[in-house]
């Protein structure tokens, strides 16, 4: 008998513990439920828009325990109260429309990919899907496969929304409505108010007078039927890849972009509400990728490839640095400020600027660095001095003696475990340095050592000796790892692990941060919010 295979999340977790937030690719569906209109994404999972408050909610990722990436169609069946998903890996359904998801795979419908299902409906006793060529009747509890038709042998088949492969231009007169935000609408697609242009995907139209078209660069237009009012409404990131954030009054998000543009992204931690500044907005920033950022007063710093870009809040405007001002040539994965200067360094090497001027400094550090032919792994500003991390050995820089040292070890000795074995630390080599909650700790081959406490706090066979990316202090008694392969929480006081967490979405952590109760981490598969205390 061909039937489902069960996926669950993760019983130690609520629902949602876990939520994921992305650019949103392309819209592909649309469907609605008695309380949400739904939306399937090419890479944000399943959006949610609560139909009475008319605001987003926490979104349906791989983090409620959807395999798929990509959401092809989006379905919910009335006669069931089942809403079923077809994505990229499986076809997915749940009772509850939020978690708990049950999976079925593709093979055993002899299809190679969702990509092979044109649309997806229901009737008062079966699900159907069609295929090019094809009609599958699954039982509409169960999903097993019943049958395989040319033709459906019932008619009362209620189709899902109308898809980019059958939506024609007649369907719907735009000539009545206004569009807002300068949108130009055509025949096959839209044009946003910089000319650019996206194809309409799916068409839905609803029964409270709200109908939906989704377009391929992730926009959504709200067809207000009583107001004749058009309205264009994006929900996501502003970059493909989140690699960096700064936590300000809002949580300002920049990273990777996509081919068509970039941007940055301020979100609102408690109403996961989204505002983009998208790179063909404005002059000087385009959509090259960011991987740093510092906030300093009402500037916003960003290092991108072999330049820095400067955004002035209150002025709205970007000012970029580049080669003319000393700006080493690579990513410029490193930003600190120290007493008005702020060190911007990649790969090869650091330069040291002038806050207010713009101007480039002389630095000793910048000096030091080239004269010896040194690599730069980090930056870190910890009380008086800024400590850099140079070709796996660590140096201190005092800003008002202009003097650079190796790194003071003290006794050269640390604890190694609880029974106080000895090892010397300084021989180590260092890849990372981190200052959090008044204490500097520092990533070695042989673990991460609390310089202040003088421990080793977390030996590297804990976190299976994986590349650690960034860390994370709550109340001075839980430290959260970030790897390229899993979150590791550990005991500060007894070293002891806690968790490893090593969800699809937990690879490739580029930074963590504790806000507001929230444990918030940008991954290769988006910004990810964890209430661990529920």
């Amino acid at each position: 008998m061909i039937g489902p295979l069960l996926g669950q999340v993760d019983n130690r977790f609520n629902v949602f513990s876990w939520e994921q937030y992305n650019q949103v690719g392309a819209v592909n569906s649309i469907s609605e439920d008695y309380s949400y209109f739904y939306f399937g994404t090419e890479d944000a999972g399943i959006l949610r828009l609560n139909k009475f408050s008319q605001q987003f909610a926490k979104p349906i990722t791989q983090a409620q325990g959807i395999k798929s990436q990509s959401i092809e169609h989006i379905y919910f069946d009335e006669y069931t109260g089942i809403l079923w998903s077809v994505g990229d890996s499986f076809i997915e359904y749940s009772f509850s429309r939020e978690g708990n998801w049950n999976k079925i795979d593709y093979r055993l419908l002899s299809l190679k990919s969702g990509a092979q299902i044109i649309d997806i409906g229901s009737s008062k006793d079966y699900v159907w899907l069609r295929s090019n060529s094809k009609f599958f009747k699954l039982d509409h509890v169960n999903g097993i496969l019943l049958g395989v038709y040319a033709t459906p042998d019932e008619q009362s088949i209620a189709w899902g929304d109308i898809s980019s492969r059958e939506l024609r231009w007649n369907i719907f007169d735009f000539n009545d409505y206004f569009v807002e935000d300068a949108w130009l609408l055509t025949s096959n697609g839209a044009s946003d108010n910089r000319g650019n242009f996206s194809k309409y995907l799916s068409y839905y139209k609803s029964n409270n007078g709200i109908n939906w078209m989704s377009l391929s660069n992730g926009y959504i237009l709200k067809i207000d039927e009583f107001n004749k009012l058009i309205t264009p409404i994006f929900y996501g990131l502003a970059c493909a890849v989140p690699t960096s954030m700064i936590d300000s009054d809002m949580l300002w998000i920049s990273g990777i972009g996509n081919k068509s543009f970039n941007g940055i992204t301020k979100f609102d931690m408690d109403s996961n509400k989204f505002e983009n500044i998208l790179s063909d907005h404005y002059l000087n920033f385009s959509k090259d990728n960011i991987y740093s950022s510092l906030m300093v007063d009402d500037e916003i710093w960003y290092g991108l490839d072999s330049y820095v870009l400067v955004y002035n809040i209150k002025k709205n405007s970007f000012r970029s640095i580049g080669f003319e001002k000393g700006i080493p040539r690579g990513k410029i994965l490193h930003l600190e400020h120290k007493n008005g200067s702020i060190f911007a360094g990649s790969i090869n090497g650091v330069v040291q600027i002038n806050r207010n001027s713009k101007a480039r400094m002389s630095s000793k550090v910048e000096k030091f660095i080239f004269s010896r032919n040194l690599t730069l792994g980090d930056i870190e500003n910890f009380e008086d001095k800024v400590f850099f991390v140079l070709s796996n050995t660590v140096f201190s820089y005092d800003n008002e003696k202009d003097s650079i040292s190796t790194l003071n070890w003290k006794d050269a000795t640390f604890d190694t475990s609880m029974t106080k074995n000895q090892i010397d630390i300084a021989s180590r080599s260092v890849s990372r340095i981190f200052s959090r909650n008044d204490n500097l700790y520092i990533v070695t081959d042989l673990g991460v050592v609390d310089y202040m406490n003088r421990t080793l706090a977390i030996p590297s066979s804990l976190y299976f000796n994986y590349k650690v990316t960034d860390i994370a202090v709550v109340d001075n008694s839980l430290l959260f790892l970030s790897t390229v392969r899993g979150l590791v929480v550990v005991n500060i006081d007894t070293r002891e692990l806690i968790n490893y967490y090593d969800f699809p979405f937990l690879r490739n952590i580029y930074q963590i941060k504790y806000i507001d109760g929230y444990l918030v981490l940008l991954t290769s598969k988006g910004l990810i919010k964890f209430n661990f205390n529920l």
